[in-house]
């Protein structure tokens, strides 16, 4: 077998073994954190204090929190076309308790075209390879949250 051919089924193996993965934590999304001991405000507060600090605005719809951004020209040219406007990163994050005191944070990642009009928008999943961009965003909100002092037991 040729080189080039050995080495293009290795690449293909590997992206099929890993394309569908689970978490260690049990999220099918792309990036996720376990929060012990804090409420769901201090929770929210703390998403929206790291995500605005990366220069992302709220968005809010139904129970998810909705993080968007310019994307930036790298961006464009793979998640845009030609003739609709600009693409912005929108990050959804998602809150759910797995037990009393202990919360899945998570989140999904898309690149949109006209995310203000519901119309024309274009919603693209993002590759995989913005799985440590959304994680590292989720550990720094699990660092800021380790510096706040842990919300009563009933306080949830």
């Amino acid at each position: 077998m040729r080189p080039a051919l050995s080495w293009l089924i290795a690449v293909a193996a590997a992206g099929l073994a890993t394309g569908c993965s689970t978490t260690k934590n049990g999220s099918q999304r792309l990036a996720s954190i376990i929060v012990e001991n804090r409420s769901r405000e201090q929770i929210e507060g703390s998403l929206v204090k790291i995500y605005e600090s990366h220069a992302y605005r709220l968005k809010r719809k139904d129970d998810k929190l909705i993080f968007e951004k310019p994307g930036t020209v790298m961006n464009a040219l793979a998640y845009g076309d030609w003739y609709s406007g600009g693409v912005w990163e929108r990050i959804e994050v998602f809150q759910r308790e797995l037990e009393p005191r202990r919360t899945l944070v998570d989140c999904d990642a898309y690149m949109v075209q006209e995310p203000d009009d519901p119309f024309f928008q274009r919603v693209r999943q993002v590759y995989k390879t913005r799985r440590r961009h959304c994680q590292k965003l989720l550990d720094a909100v699990s660092q800021d949250l380790a510096r706040q002092p842990a919300s009563p037991p009933g306080n949830r």
